[in-house]
């Protein structure tokens, strides 16, 4: 019995660790043109601005991949403009654009990594207790003593983790117009990847522009 009730503590734990490392993308401050009376974006330009260029090409990339996965179209900056490091001026965007065909460009910053604590508090969890017979007198762990008889309690110490927070901001001009229509702040904690915060910020994204009517 001992055993499966240790096998019991673990899987609370284990499962506990799980839910505070998981990953959560918000979009913490969002704002749209309600001035914007232009046709509805249907194809969108993305860029990414990073520091290091394989970095770029992947968030363009994986950003696309997310956009055309909702039925729009998307095109990845750095098939159309130099490496960042050469890519300084608006005449440099524009001509990307112009390349580009799309009606609408995406631009996404990198605004840092935060890292901060946070205290879990002390708990009791409260666990099955097994092994025991159906109808087995002696101790009441049958169905005759149930109640109050059939989970035991493990108390948990409080500890502090460290969540580590990647901000990115993210804008929408449209083509026609050269105007913002878009703009949002997000917050990605705990990803396991950079790939899962772009995956999570894209379908953020479209789904706010599509609430905000910007596209169908």
């Amino acid at each position: 019995m001992f055993q499966k009730l240790t096998t019991g503590i673990f899987m609370v734990l284990f499962i506990t660790a799980l839910i505070s490392c998981s990953s959560n993308t918000k979009l913490y401050e969002q704002w749209s043109n309600e001035a914007y009376s232009g046709p509805k974006l249907q194809k969108v330009l993305v860029i990414g601005v990073f520091k290091d260029d394989i970095k770029r090409r992947a968030f363009e990339s994986a950003f696309v991949k997310e956009i055309e996965a909702m039925g729009k179209k998307g095109v990845a900056g750095y098939t159309l403009t130099p490496p960042n490091e050469n890519f300084k001026n608006k005449d440099e965007i524009l001509a990307a654009v112009k390349k580009s065909g799309a009606d609408a460009v995406l631009i996404t910053s990198f605004k840092g990594v935060i890292e901060k604590e946070r205290d879990i508090p002390p708990r009791v969890d409260y666990v099955p207790s097994m092994g025991m017979r159906y109808g087995q007198y002696g101790y009441g762990y049958g169905y005759r003593g149930y109640y109050g008889s059939t989970y035991n309690t493990v108390y948990r110490p409080g500890y502090t983790v460290t969540d580590t927070i990647v901000q990115l901001d993210t804008r929408v001009f449209s083509v026609a117009t050269e105007e913002m229509v878009w703009a949002g702040k997000t917050k990605s904690v705990n990803a396991a990847t950079a790939g899962e915060i772009v995956k999570d910020l894209a379908k953020i994204v479209v789904s706010d522009m599509k609430n905000s009517g910007l596209i169908q």
